[in-house]
């Protein structure tokens, strides 16, 4: 598949029902895509197909080989500077749920690939399930998608957090979905068939009550950034890391556990990529992690394209379980590494394997643009640190309209117990240190 076809939604267009089961087709364009008195109002323009590649995404010249402009971005320092002394639980953070709002994102997505003259994956025709409601939270629940006369499914994964799910076919190689089936299983009985046709309303099926998500494993791989100006994220990670397996270890004892770390730095410093893999042993990890220094570095671009490749190729396990990746980063790939940056998350997406990104300090608008990409692509969320501790170097605000300071700690713990629990975990009011805009569980309320 031309990697050409995963770039750049089309025209958008929103049909939905209101019951346990709610499934939402939007035909995309983010160009002149609004909302008005709480609904998606469609601007006039002219539509393009699904596998369009945007007006943002530079031409090439070669092969894969994109014509761009530089661009001025902020330096980073390649100078070693002694390792800092991390203070437990004192660094703040954030994070953004762009699945929860799509719409907002999507414009977004439209505004910064024309302003950063990067990339932008193909979101076009998201089909977003949800399996919420009642007593049960829905997460589990195995699903599969398929084009109406299709034999093979284009999609095969189960629900998230509170039973929602969200797809994009064209990043999954299934191009422009018209007609859709979707079935649905718990324990190899079905709950659901139903037939999708964009334009026509889902017909309501309802849900009944269902064991508790129990994950029979979970696959935790950290993508880190190693170079010079990321010693003290690094600090705090090594410092934290075996308090936060201790309380994934409490909600999912069930779970058999591995964790991984994939290391990197830039061409011309000590390492490129530095892959260590998995491993079921939790000293193993945090020997790993000592192990690594902040180093190189230099301009403000990084080799996170290979590294987040070489994560996706890691030997995930299949079944039910849960595959995270965390990458923590205050740099985006250079220019020439976006598009394969994108494709590692396409084939994260493929391989049901979800993305967090978590910008460190210094982290400017296009590794954030970047990261938030990959991030909805897997159903993942954008985390990102904040000046709220008084510590580091100064963090900037991301482009969202609400969100919750607390912990950074406590934030990491919440997001990866609502992964392994399959119910969605909010700070307590206690917790919170700072909110903007108006936030609801995950949501921005207009």
């Amino acid at each position: 598949m031309s990697l050409s076809s995963i770039f750049t939604p089309t025209k958008c267009h929103l049909f939905l029902s209101a019951v346990s089961v709610v499934a939402i087709l939007v035909a995309c364009e983010p160009v002149n895509f609004d909302t008005e008195h709480g609904e998606l109002v469609v601007r006039d323009g002219s539509a393009r197909t699904a596998s369009s590649v945007s007006d943002a995404v530079p031409r090439t010249k070669g092969v894969g080989e994109p014509v761009l402009e530089a661009a001025l971005v902020p330096a980073k320092s390649s100078k070693r500077r002694p390792a800092p002394k991390a203070r437990a639980g004192v660094v703040t953070a954030a994070d953004i749920d762009d699945t929860l709002n799509l719409d907002s994102f999507l414009r977004y997505q439209t505004r910064m690939a024309k302003q950063t003259k990067l990339p932008r994956l193909n979101l076009g025709t998201p089909i977003q399930v949800d399996f919420g409601g009642g007593s049960a939270s829905g997460a589990g629940i195995n699903v599969s998608l398929r084009k109406s006369g299709s034999a093979e499914p284009f999609y095969s994964g189960t629900t998230g957090v509170d039973g929602k799910l969200t797809v994009f076919p064209a990043i999954l190689g299934a191009g422009h979905v018209k007609d859709v089936e979707l079935s649905g299983y718990v324990n190899g009985h079905k709950l659901v068939k139903d037939r999708f046709t964009i334009g026509k309303t889902v017909r309501p099926v309802r849900v009944y009550q269902r064991e508790d998500y129990k994950p029979e494993f979970l696959d935790l791989v950290f993508v880190f950034d190693t170079t010079g100006s990321m010693g003290d994220e690094l600090a705090w990670l090594t410092k934290e890391f075996s308090g936060i397996v201790q309380q994934a270890r409490n909600v999912a004892p069930q779970a058999n556990m591995r964790f991984g770390l994939v290391a990197y730095r830039d061409q011309g410093d000590a390492y490129v990529v530095k892959n260590f893999g998995f491993t079921g042993r939790l000293r193993e990890m945090q020997k790993w992690l000592r192990g690594l220094d902040a180093n190189g570095g230099g301009d403000y671009p990084e080799a996170a394209d290979a590294a987040l490749m070489a994560a996706t190729e890691l030997p995930w396990r299949r079944g039910y379980g849960e595959r995270l990746v965390f990458h923590i980063a205050d740099a985006p790939p250079h220019k020439s590494g976006a598009r394969r940056y994108l494709e590692a998350a396409r084939k994260a997406a493929s391989k049901n394997v979800q993305i967090f990104g978590l910008g460190a300090s210094g982290v400017a608008e296009e590794a954030e643009f970047m990261m938030r990409q990959a991030a909805v692509a897997t159903n993942g969320r954008y985390l990102f640190l904040t000046d709220d501790s008084g510590i580091g170097h100064a963090h900037s605000e991301p482009n969202t309209a609400c969100y919750q300071v607390t912990r950074l700690k406590g934030l990491l713990t919440r997001v990866i117990t609502s992964e392994l629990t399959g119910i969605r975990q909010e700070a307590a009011s206690r917790d919170v240190i700072r909110s903007v805009g108006n936030y609801r569980r995950g949501t921005c309320v207009q």
